[in-house]
């Protein structure tokens, strides 16, 4: 039975079997039983969402006055004689001439290509079975554009979506979420101004290579303050020493974790008896903020 149809009617039952109908009637909704249950007590029987909504508004009292309302299955007379009932369809109006028994209506009717349903676009009530057709072609139906996310009727396509708007709305929103990024990246840059206002200023660092750790592992070479760090970024800088010749070299780098120094090779000094390229002595390095 369908969430459109109030109470199962008895009216839409082809042939009716030697027997008194109102044993088959609902005491509620005085319609035909539905998925019938019965009173323990006094083993009247109605249909389960009759007595659901009752016990709902009236808790644990049965209609005809038990004391208490104790549900049991309905009478094995009662669940045989509907078992024997053939049903007309709900949706015989529609143009259904479809004959069910009792125990099928109810899957008949959900499936049942005649009932209505509307159009969310011109609103009118159609067939099941000529939904998916309607839906197709209604002029009314909304239609959204996947690349420029406009949304139109069927009808007004060829003016409210030539090639035309389509390009100047993906434009808009492209604004749109350039306006957010610019919006994000002032949010964020307020942010930093105001832990750069908390946060005291780097305070400059000199590190002396008298103090360094040796090894030949370049990790080791560097401060115990220094060590551990995780690499965010790296950065490289390369420069051509000259031989005897004591140089200034300035980095602009900020929020620096880890410095190692490699040598490229080179050319040997001339003077010099080694064969492993160019030789450079590190005097200090100058870590200070930039600004």
């Amino acid at each position: 039975m369908t969430s459109q149809q109030k109470h199962l009617s008895s009216e839409r039952i082809l042939s009716i079997p030697k027997v008194d109908i109102d044993d088959l009637e609902c005491s509620i909704c005085r319609g035909l039983l539905w998925k019938p249950v019965a009173c323990q007590s006094c083993e009247t029987s109605f249909c389960s969402p009759c007595i659901n909504q009752w016990l709902i508004d009236h808790p644990k009292h049965c209609p005809n006055r038990c004391e208490t309302y104790i549900e049991r299955k309905c009478p094995p007379f009662i669940a045989k004689l509907l078992a024997q009932l053939n049903m007309k369809c709900f949706y015989q109006s529609h143009g259904c001439d479809q004959v069910t028994s009792y125990e099928e209506i109810d899957k008949h009717e959900i499936e049942c290509g005649f009932q209505p349903r509307q159009c969310s676009g011109c609103k009118s009530e159609i067939l099941e079975k000529n939904f998916d057709n309607h839906m197709g072609t209604c002029p009314l139906i909304d239609l959204k554009c996947q690349t420029c996310k406009l949304i139109f009727k069927r009808a007004d396509f060829n003016q409210k979506h030539t090639e035309i708007i389509c390009l100047k709305e993906q434009i808009r929103l492209l604004q749109n979420e350039s306006k957010e990024y610019k919006h994000e990246i002032h949010e964020l840059n307020l942010q930093l101004d105001e832990m750069r206002i908390i946060h005291p200023k780097i305070p400059i660092i000199k590190i002396t290579f008298n103090d360094l750790q040796g090894g030949a592992d370049s990790v080791y070479c560097i401060p115990v303050q220094y060590r551990e760090l995780t690499w965010t970024e790296i950065k490289k800088h390369t420069i051509i020493l000259l031989f005897g010749k004591p140089q200034f070299i300035l980095l602009h780098w900020k929020d620096i974790d880890k410095i190692t120094f490699e040598s490229s090779g080179g050319t040997a000094h001339p003077g010099s008896d080694s064969g492993l390229g160019s030789q450079v002595i590190l005097t200090q390095i100058t870590i200070d903020t930039f600004e």
